[in-house]
């Protein structure tokens, strides 16, 4: 069989953590690669009237920073998450991403890497709260051009 590319989007939630240990223990092959990816909403900018150029630009700078840090936390903590979980796959990378809506930026990284498979975990929201709320696994399952598999909470 050839190797496969999984694409794996996590934010340091129970949601994708339940995603990596399913795919773990379900679907995981030895000749897998697989990619996490983290999507970082970027800093909002300060334009509101009185805030200096100069006190916006450093706050922005600021957040761009704690964002890059969190990221990085985030890639450590996985890195020990797949040590725990004994994951034996070809290669792991991980990637991150600033976009507003972390589902459009899953479908661009799923199309630009050819990713094979991408895998989510989702809240168990009900449609209505779905509907209010919105839900990335959702944008997701309906705008991959890729297969999607959700992983569902346990009941």
């Amino acid at each position: 069989m050839a190797s496969r590319k999984v694409l794996l989007p996590v934010d340091g939630s129970q949601h994708s953590d339940r995603a990596l240990d399913w795919y773990n223990q379900h679907l995981r092959r030895p000749d897998d690669h697989v990619i996490f990816l983290m999507v970082a909403e970027p800093p909002p900018m300060l334009r509101s009237a009185g805030v200096p150029m100069e006190e916006a630009t450093r706050a922005y700078g600021d957040s761009m920073s704690q964002a890059v840090k969190a990221g990085r936390e985030l890639a450590d903590r996985m890195q020990r998450h797949c040590t725990a979980i004994k994951l034996e796959v070809a290669g792991v990378r991980f990637l991150e991403r600033l976009a507003t809506n972390a589902g459009e930026a899953i479908v661009q990284v799923a199309d630009e890497e050819s990713i094979d498979l991408i895998i989510v975990g989702n809240r168990g929201l009900g449609t209505v709260r779905r509907t209010f709320l919105g839900s990335v696994s959702d944008y997701v399952l309906h705008h991959a051009r890729r297969p999607v598999a959700v992983v569902p909470p346990a009941k």
